[in-house]
């Protein structure tokens, strides 16, 4: 009988030049459709914008400049139910740091997350109270970045919120929160009130918005508190 394998293993990234130099070629060799007949966005992204797009991807763009930026950071690999999940997880120097899974949209990935990684895990390098730092982990959605792509279905958000519990609890945390923008915000999560939980979320919020350049919207209500006692349908996420 198979076991699953739940050590959790350091990760690299590392893309290949002959898989770049494929892809650079792939994106020239695309077949633009005829340009739109209007002078707007009415009938959809207009073509010269793809064509720049497409252009910058082939020439400007460096990916080993973004790959040594995310090998900066701790990457790590797990397998949960039957998938590699790949995860960046760092711990604040600050003692006391409050757990946080923060999960990128879909579609999209960790890349969205790097810019709020300071202002996070060093709040006080930022403006910010050492009361406020979070210990980081950042996950790709399965068939996202790094992580395996399912071969069946069903990985749908209550499945993925489970497996965020089981990567939580193997990396030692059996108390956290959770934050998650678009689809990642309805993922469910298991809820309980906390006041200091709340708080920290709360500063959370404002330093999220800082990091992206966003006004805080304080109509927004604080993110429910994950705790690994069970699943409900209740959705969580602190909105930034």
């Amino acid at each position: 009988m198979a076991t699953s394998d739940s050590s959790i293993r350091q990760f690299h990234v590392e893309v290949s030049e002959a898989e770049l130099t494929e892809l650079r070629r792939r994106i020239n060799a695309t077949r633009w459709s005829e340009r739109e007949t209007v002078a707007d966005d009415s009938q959809g992204m207009r073509l010269a914008m793809m064509q720049e797009l497409a252009r910058y991807w082939a020439t400007d763009y460096d990916w080993h400049k973004c790959e040594s930026k995310l090998n900066a950071l701790p990457n790590f690999m797990t397998e949960i139910d039957g998938l590699d999940i790949h995860f960046i997880h760092l711990r604040s120097q600050h003692q006391g740091a409050l757990p946080l899974i923060v999960t990128h949209g879909w579609p999209g990935s960790i890349i969205e997350q790097l810019k709020i990684i300071g202002p996070l895990a060093s709040p006080t390098a930022h403006g910010a109270s050492a009361a406020d730092a979070f210990d980081l982990v950042i996950p790709s959605l399965p068939g996202h970045g790094f992580s395996a792509k399912p071969a069946i279905t069903g990985w749908d958000p209550v499945r993925i919120a489970a497996a965020w519990v089981v990567l939580m609890k193997r990396l030692g945390y059996t108390r956290f929160v959770a934050q998650g923008g678009d689809g990642p915000a309805r993922r469910p999560a298991a809820t309980r009130s906390d006041r200091r939980g709340k708080t920290r979320l709360r500063a959370a919020e404002r330093l999220l918005c800082q990091a992206r350049g966003l006004r805080a919207d304080h109509d927004h209500p604080p993110a429910n508190v994950v705790r690994t006692g069970g699943l409900t349908r209740r959705p969580g996420g602190v909105h930034a």
